[in-house]
């Protein structure tokens, strides 16, 4: 089904709001005045004092949401119907033109031209639907690595924010984390013999899945492994899984996929990359490894490998090889968004620690390469 969402557009200031981004404001009638920033993710967008008119109905039985808003983006009034509907093609369109963008072209800075060329019936020929030609005539390969070439340096420097450093240094508290000790545990097979009956039988669905495991080291001066259209949709398909339901949440959902897959490409870490039996990425835990602890740090996934049990299959991993090395002393799956996920990481053993750098050690090196050897 489709969810729609109809845009009265008329004057239109956009803030950027994130941890990682600035604010800033456009007027974009034509292709020559677009000079808008994106050298950072954005999350989500909001207008302000732009309102003029404002309804809102919402059809339970046939889905679909209208929403009217007075936005100003030309001198002219015109009306876009945006679309909410996830599609291949659609997602191939919106990485073709954030593609552009975080490769510095900044005509491909506004983050809402990207949905009004991807998701509205703009009419050919039109300015912005030219620039998303343009950038669909660039656009990279399925599994062609994009990302920036981020040095160790700058890898590392993004990775602490995600991984709570406020509160290991002392600046603020920051949410709690699900921590699991392993230091007592000798086998994965004890951990699991520890846990409730539903649980070791969703394990066990989980390891008896059709799909392949690749391990990608993220290495400093090079793309990202998982900068890639294939990589993307992964991520996309999560968060729109995540704040679906209405049109609003459709977008919202698109907004912070954009951001987050920026962040997680501009990460240090290891990339376990799953695939189905057609050889299609279809999820990803991204895990980053400091001190004596072993973070997972982001997990996406498609809406059929959430089917698949891949979550628990990467839990499992990685509780399994936190076991095994002898420098690893707890597996931290970070804070959750809500509390059923907070319930759900206990059911598994994590419990939830308020003063989680107590326990979890992150005060040593990153670790790097296949063998997992210390930053020199």
């Amino acid at each position: 089904m489709k969810l729609i969402t109809t845009y009265v557009l008329f004057t239109l200031t956009l803030i950027a709001c994130s941890p990682w981004c600035a604010s800033f404001t456009s007027n974009i009638p034509t292709r020559k005045e677009v000079t808008p920033s994106f050298s950072r993710p954005i999350q989500h967008i909001e207008s302000k004092n732009v309102y003029q008119s404002y309804s809102s109905t919402w059809n339970v039985a046939t889905n679909v949401a209208t929403t009217t808003t007075a936005l100003s983006i030309s001198r002219d009034e015109e009306t876009v119907q945006l679309t909410a509907d996830m599609t291949d093609e659609s997602v191939t369109k919106l990485f073709a033109w954030v593609s552009r963008a975080f490769a510095g072209d900044e005509e491909y800075g506004n983050i809402m031209l990207a949905l009004l060329a991807t998701y509205g019936n703009l009419p050919p020929g039109n300015e912005i639907m030219k620039l998303l030609d343009d950038a669909m005539a660039k656009a990279p390969l399925e599994e062609t690595n994009v990302g920036q070439p981020f040095n160790r340096y700058e890898r590392e420097d993004a990775s602490l924010g995600a991984m709570g450093w406020a509160q290991i240094s002392g600046r603020w508290r920051t949410r709690p984390h699900a921590l699991l000790d392993v230091r007592n545990i000798t086998h994965v097979d004890e951990w699991v013999s520890s846990l409730p009956r539903g649980v070791r039988r969703t394990l066990k669905k989980a390891n008896n899945q059709n799909f392949t495991v690749t391990v990608k080291p993220i290495r400093p001066n090079e793309p990202a492994p998982h900068s890639s259209l294939a990589h993307f949709r992964c991520v996309v398909d999560h968060e729109v899984r995540i704040y679906g339901g209405s049109a609003q949440g459709f977008f919202d959902g698109i907004q912070e996929a954009i951001g987050r897959y920026m962040g997680t490409t501009r990460m240090t870490g290891t990339i376990r990359e799953y695939r189905n039996e057609e050889g299609r990425v279809i999820a990803f835990a991204h895990e980053v490894r400091k001190g004596r602890t072993i973070r997972g740090q982001w997990f996406y996934s498609t809406s059929a490998a959430a089917k698949s049990y891949v979550w628990f299959h990467s839990v499992y991993d990685l509780v399994e090889r936190a076991i095994e090395y002898d420098d690893v002393d707890v597996v931290d799956l970070g804070p959750s968004g809500s509390d059923a996920f907070s319930e759900l990481k206990s059911r598994y053993g994590f419990k939830s620690v308020e003063d989680w750098p107590a326990v979890a050690d992150y005060l040593g090196d990153f670790w790097y390469s296949d063998d997992m050897k210390p930053t020199k």
